[in-house]
Formats: structure tokens, sequence, C-alpha cells
């Protein structure tokens, strides 16, 4: 059992946080082009939804892959992530935030965000981070219409409004 001494845990990344303000679309997944976690975001290549990639810029990104809830198995968890083995190849299906609000995980302490900052990403591999990209750094682009919604927990755990 673990105790929560201080603060309850933000939430769980690629968990939709206000279910009453929010568009999700589905979408195919493809298999060959894995996200590593939910949360990210990403954009269209052909029919699929797929992660960034290192040139992508942040026009290309047409939404957030959302973490399936509720389920019935680890396979139907997994089957959308990298780390599925049961599945290979082929398309799979997922859900897309387009509109709405989402915990997401920026990869380090997250208290010390503040309302409405910024959302960046690096692009190759899509990681979330609150931190403004070094002067001439092109790897790193602000989401538009994304901003954080307040201070996050010390696992990196922060909720952003997108396009609301």
């Amino acid at each position: 059992m673990t105790s929560l001494l201080y603060r309850m845990p933000v939430g769980i990344a690629g968990a939709i946080s206000r279910p009453q303000d929010l568009t999700v679309e589905p979408a195919l997944l493809d298999a060959t082009l894995a996200f590593p976690v939910y949360g990210l975001p990403g954009k269209f290549s052909g029919n699929s939804f797929v992660p960034l990639v290192a040139g992508d810029t942040a026009a290309a990104i047409t939404g957030f892959l959302v973490r399936p809830y509720p389920t019935t198995s680890n396979v139907d968890f997994n089957h959308q992530l990298a780390v599925d083995s049961e599945l290979t190849g082929g398309l799979r299906t997922g859900d897309i935030l387009k509109r709405g609000y989402m915990t997401v995980n920026v990869g380090e302490d997250a208290t010390g965000i503040t309302r409405n900052a910024p959302v960046y990403c690096k692009l190759a591999g899509g990681a979330l981070t609150p931190d403004a990209p070094a002067e001439g750094d092109t790897t790193v682009v602000a989401i538009p219409n994304a901003v954080f919604t307040g201070a996050g927990d010390a696992d990196g755990n922060a909720e952003i409004s997108y396009k609301i």
C-alpha cells in the first residue's frame, strides 16, 4: 500500500482529465511506427496516426494519443504501444484527443509548471517538456493551442489544455 503524504498524483499520462469538455476521434495506428507511451502528440501519415519524427514541424501535429479506459486485458491496453509483443505488424485502432484536457508526462518534476505555460515537444519521439528550446534549436517546438493548466506532480504528470 502507498501512502499519500502531501498531494495526490495529477493523473496518468494519456488519460482524459475532464470528460465533459472534449473531442476524441478514432484512428488507425501503424504498428510499425508505434507510440512509446500514451499522451504524446502525433500526426497523420497516410491514413494512420503516428508519432512525430525529426524533421516534422508543429504544423504536423493533429492531436494526442489517448490512453484506453476501461480495458479488459493487458493486450487491449498495450496493443497501441511499442511494448506489445503479442500483436505484430498491421494496423491497430486508437483514439486521438482533438480538443480537450489530458494528463501528460514531461519526464521530470512538473511542480514548477505555471498556468498557461506553453507545451513544447521534442520532435524526434514526441516527448513533451515545459522548457523552452535554446535559441536556434529546431528539434523542439511549441505545440500550437496547447498550454499547461497549472503545476504538475513530482513524477512529471501535468494537465494540458489543447485547443480549448
